[in-house]
């Protein structure tokens, strides 16, 4: 039961309740209802309409909608993020060969999860997504950590977050070298291809006409060929791809991903050596040169 007391010698009448909330100088009136006068049951907000709901089936929404929180729940907010604090387990500097910059390290202040490199950008998601690694941490550290982490991600060419724009439709990119819910060896060639292109790239792949795509020397360790004006070479035995177009010079190969022209590559070649291939990359990808 929550009360409201309304002190009639200076406050207006109160909104409806058990009292008629008659003017007596220095006496308060008391108003007792189920829930504050303020809230009226019934109104849905928008996390009720998106869901096909015209009424909110708690009864908790409040009459004028407030910001929408993305769980469509009642509890959650959004947090802020907060620079992280010192922890016990922290270091107090740079590990040895590492950046001296604090400022190249998503948690800082304690000189962890380095994201200078793709590799430590990859590497600093896989392990700051164990629960164990983030309960170190309160929400809003969290909040700072997955921003830092992310934005290097994003610098360095990978996809991290579902979103309506241009570069949510490659939100299906990996966040992990391995995928973790899935064996690799069972995955087939689209689902390989797809963690080195993204869904948008994916289709300007297969876009590619056949008659574009050349492949002028096909041994056991070595590949290569052209894709439209771009020459391609895949050797197998220096670990090493070489490519020459835009979107690889300036963004894919930094992030050891691939660009349509690779994958029409890839959809080219036979189709099991391909997907050897493409299984070898995710195993090994830190080990390749990509230039």
């Amino acid at each position: 039961m929550i009360q409201w007391a309304y002190w009639l010698s200076t406050l207006p009448l109160p909104f409806g309740g058990a009292s008629s909330g008659d003017r007596k100088p220095g006496v308060p009136a008391v108003v007792e209802s189920p829930r504050p006068t303020m809230w009226r049951a019934g109104r849905a907000t928008d996390c009720h309409r998106r869901r096909g709901e015209s009424v909110c089936p708690d009864g908790l929404c409040r009459a004028e909608p407030k910001p929408h929180y993305r769980d469509g729940g009642h509890t959650s907010r959004v947090v802020r993020a907060v620079r992280p604090s010192g922890k016990r387990d922290g270091r107090l500097g740079p590990p040895e060969g590492y950046p001296k910059d604090p400022e190249r390290y998503a948690d800082p202040a304690n000189w962890k999860y380095p994201v200078h490199t793709p590799f430590h950008a990859r590497a600093a998601r896989r392990y700051f997504n164990k629960p164990g690694n983030r309960a170190k941490y309160s929400a809003g550290e969290q909040a700072y950590i997955d921003r830092t982490i992310n934005a290097a991600l994003k610098r360095f060419g990978i996809a991290v977050a579902v979103g309506p724009s241009a570069e949510g439709s490659e939100a299906g990119t990996i966040q992990a070298d391995v995928p973790i819910d899935k064996d690799i060896d069972r995955m087939d060639l689209g689902e390989l291809l797809g963690l080195f292109l993204g869904e948008g790239r994916m289709v300007s792949a297969r876009g590619i006409p056949p008659e574009a795509i050349i492949v002028e020397k096909d041994t056991a360790t070595f590949l290569s060929g052209s894709v439209k004006q771009y020459s391609v070479t895949v050797d197998l035995a220096d670990r090493a791809i070489r490519h020459d177009c835009t979107d690889w010079v300036e963004n894919r190969s930094k992030a050891k991903l691939f660009c349509k022209h690779l994958g029409a590559f890839a959809i080219a070649m036979n189709r099991d050596r391909a997907m050897r291939l493409l299984r070898r990359l995710l195993r090994e990808r830190d080990g390749w040169t990509f230039a």
